[in-house]
Formats: C-alpha cells, sequence, structure tokens
C-alpha cells in the first residue's frame, strides 16, 4: 500500500509540473519564429513540434497571430516591470539619475533576458527588421508608445535636446541594441572568432559608455 501511494505521489507530481498545451505552444512557436520568421511557419508546423492536436491554437489563441503576440508578451511582460522598478528605484527621494544610470537599467534586464533565452534573442532579432507588413503591424501592436518604457524615460534623461535631435539618436539607440542582440556574427569575420559578444556584462560595458556619449555630443 505504501509503494502505491509512493508510485501516486511520484506520477502525481510529474503530472502537475508537466507543460500545458499551452504552454507547449508557446515554446515551439518561440523557437520556429526565432527560426523561420512569422510568414516562414505554419500552424500545422507549431501544433506538430508542440505535439498538440491541429485545434489547440483556436481554443488557447483564437489565430496565429495572437500566438505570435503571446510569444512575446511572455517574455515582455515580466521585463518591462522589472525595468519600471529598477527606474523607480532610480528615482526615489526625486532625485535625477544620471544618463549612464538610466541605460543600465533599461539595458541591462533586456541584455541578461535575451541571453538566457536564445530563441526570443533572435525572434526579436528577426521580427524587429521583418520589413513585411504584417510583422510590422503585429510589432507596433505589441510595442505600443504606452508599452515602451526606453523612449519615455531616456527623452527625460535628455530633457535639452530638440525633438529632433533626440529622435535621430534614439534611432541610433535602437539600432545599436538591436545589433548587438542579434549576434549576427558578422563582426567575428573582422575581429576573429575570439571577440565574444554573448556575455551581458561585457557587452553593457562598453555598449553603455558610447551609447552615452552618442546622447551627449554637441550638436
Amino acid at each position: 500500500m505504501l509503494r502505491s501511494r509512493e508510485r501516486f505521489k511520484s506520477l502525481f507530481a510529474r503530472v502537475q509540473t508537466a507543460p500545458t498545451s499551452r504552454e507547449r505552444l508557446l515554446d515551439a512557436a518561440e523557437k520556429l519564429f526565432a527560426d523561420y520568421g512569422f510568414n516562414g511557419v505554419s500552424v500545422r508546423k507549431i501544433v506538430q513540434a508542440a505535439k498538440v492536436n491541429l485545434g489547440a491554437i483556436p481554443y488557447h489563441f483564437g489565430t496565429k497571430e495572437n500566438l505570435f503576440k503571446e510569444v512575446i508578451y511572455r517574455r515582455a511582460v515580466p521585463l518591462q516591470k522589472e525595468r519600471e522598478a529598477r527606474m523607480r528605484s532610480l528615482t526615489d527621494n526625486d532625485k535625477k539619475p544620471q544618463l549612464e544610470e538610466v541605460l543600465w537599467a533599461l539595458l541591462e534586464p533586456l541584455f541578461r533576458t535575451s541571453r538566457e533565452n536564445d530563441s526570443f534573442r533572435r525572434l526579436m532579432g528577426r521580427a524587429s527588421m521583418d520589413p513585411t507588413p504584417q510583422v510590422r503591424k503585429l510589432m507596433a501592436e505589441i510595442y505600443s508608445l504606452d508599452f515602451m518604457i526606453a523612449p519615455r524615460e531616456l527623452r527625460k534623461a535628455c530633457a535639452d535636446l530638440p525633438e529632433e535631435v533626440f529622435n535621430w539618436r534614439l534611432n541610433c539607440f535602437y539600432g545599436a541594441m538591436l545589433f548587438v542582440q542579434a549576434d549576427t556574427g558578422k563582426i567575428q569575420t573582422i575581429a576573429g572568432k575570439k571577440f565574444d559578444t554573448s556575455r551581458p556584462d561585457t557587452a553593457l560595458k562598453y555598449v553603455i559608455p558610447f551609447l552615452a556619449a552618442g546622447f551627449r555630443c554637441p550638436l
């Protein structure tokens, strides 16, 4: 009787910790979207990779577009909350943080999260550069102005810059950030294979002073 009870407990624990069909869909879709892009992946391919039936996507998400958005929100929402918490800690007691502190609060969680999850890092690099109207529309829906913390906080830190100048420098900020995150391997063809861009702490040690200097450069 005791052995049967123990076997039941073990089986129950495995069932409780097993990924749900929804989680399996999110995991499979994240990897496939990262490998092939939104338009390169069919619904059938996602359900096959997740080992669920064809009706699972309509049941959990409604559409492939909603699945794509949920894949990104799953990582982006906790990331956004961490960045907001860091910014609140910087501005406690009405302190005005230094530009470098703002950049660190915005970028360190992002670089760490993307390095901890290779599929999400590649997905964001691919989706951010995808020129197809459907993907651009989805990304605009996901990253609405209210959702994006970086432009808002950087604008506060660079309040003296004219609007057009700030927007151009913000454009360069995103360009540098996305390229370093994407880790396409292009820099290794120049600097050699020993040049390692995979460590967030090392990358930020160089990226943050570079970006701060860009925002501060004379008009």
